[in-house]
């Protein structure tokens, strides 16, 4: 399907066919797409172990399987090798080179890297963010007992990238998982009434997704999130009741394929919208435009953070306490540049570099005093020329029917 050109005259994208290749196919892909971001001499080594019960978020970008024993797998810009347990190896997909063990890989180990002889050896580990932080203490200790010798370097860099930089294949997934996301919301604002409970409208939803076999972007506890006339939590939905006269909000995704979509929609229960609503609703919408608009290849995180704030402040409402936009990926929030402020807890993520191929949710919202919530998120891709937006902007603050 193709939507057009929106009232901003962004081309967006075909979604047609969104999936015919097969998560092995996916991750063959993704598999090469890191040996062409690795620089020369450098070898990235990933380390994982019991993955069906610890995965390790970086190995399912590059492999579609599990494994019991010790895993090490070693990627350079034309090696892929996996050295791993005897019961383990048949899994393995075509494409690597697999040198199986009984009872020690160190051997192994140590072999591969003496032939590859790398000038710089990539580790999975970060102090800012989860997903590129697979690299158990322990594991890392098992390393350098293994290759003593060996200095080991942050992977963060090429991490974030990998899974920042969707390929076509990746944009179309996440695009479908939008439009389902979509019309789920579509659908539940026909039903939801006053008298309802947020924990009710949960389980419209919720259902609906298991009635197509999905799952929901983050996880059943907190997806969807609905909040009747109240500031949202990420702890979800709870018992208010829904009143008239309320701001219905609800942060809600759908994962489909592998990959998630993520969005905020808002509605009001009953009535007109008076001056102090639509005044709310223009000036979050402004503050998207201004993110979109400042999402341009080059651009710093924060720099796209500081144009959608500046617009909250400047309008005289309290600054809001969270980024303005995270990369949409195999997980709602995975890595890459954060839009977000200089603030100590993201770290560096801000200062990242936005780049075309990237997918962003971009979310902020204001409390109406007496209403509630007033927030929306809108998922969009980076494009070499800016941004295109693969949601349906809400243009007006909806009504309930």
């Amino acid at each position: 399907m193709s939507r057009g050109k929106d009232g901003d005259g962004v081309l967006e994208p075909e979604i047609d066919g969104a999936s015919s290749l097969s998560l092995e196919g996916i991750c063959a892909q993704k598999r090469q797409q890191a040996q062409q971001l690795l620089g020369a001499g450098e070898l990235w080594l990933i380390a994982a172990r019991e993955t069906g019960v610890r995965p390790e978020p970086a190995l399912q970008l590059i492999l579609p399987c599990d494994f019991t024993w010790d895993a090490f797998v070693i990627l350079t810009g034309t090696a892929a090798i996996a050295i791993v347990g005897r019961y383990d190896a048949p899994g393995l997909p075509a494409g690597w080179e697999v040198i199986s063990y009984d009872e020690d890989p160190g051997d192994a180990l140590r072999s591969v890297l003496r032939s590859l002889n790398p000038r710089r050896v990539l580790i999975d580990s970060s102090p800012d963010h989860p997903l590129m932080d697979g690299l158990s203490h322990g594991l890392y200790l098992k390393l350098q007992s293994l290759l003593p010798g060996i200095t080991f370097n942050s992977a963060e860099q090429l991490l974030g990238r990998l899974r920042s930089l969707k390929t076509p294949q990746e944009q179309r997934l996440l695009a479908r998982a939008v439009r389902r996301a979509e019309e789920d919301l579509t659908w539940v604002a026909e039903i939801l009434q006053p008298g309802m409970s947020e924990r009710e409208a949960t389980s419209l939803l919720q259902d609906r997704l298991r009635a197509d076999s999905l799952e929901p972007a983050w996880g059943w506890q907190g997806c969807p999130g609905f909040s009747f006339g109240r500031q949202p939590s990420h702890a979800g939905s709870g018992d208010r009741i829904l009143e008239e006269g309320q701001l219905v909000h609800v942060d809600y995704g759908v994962r489909m394929g592998g990959y998630c979509s993520d969005l905020q929609r808002v509605w009001l229960c009953a009535g007109e919208p008076d001056l102090g609503l639509n005044a709310a609703f223009a000036a979050v919408r402004q503050a998207i435009d201004a993110a979109a608009a400042a999402l341009r290849p080059g651009a710093r995180g924060y720099q796209v953070d500081a144009a959608a704030r500046a617009i909250i402040t400047s309008a005289g409402y309290p600054e809001y306490l969270y980024a303005t936009g995270h990369n949409l990926g195999r997980a709602t929030h995975d890595g890459g540049p954060l839009l977000g402020p200089r603030w100590a807890r993201y770290g560096r993520s801000p200062e990242g570099s936005v780049e075309a191929g990237q997918v962003y949710a971009i979310e902020l919202g204001v409390m109406v005093e007496g209403a509630g919530y007033l927030g929306l998120e809108e998922d969009v891709l980076v494009s070499d020329s800016g941004a295109v937006w693969l949601s349906e902007r809400e243009e007006a603050l909806w009504k309930l029917p």
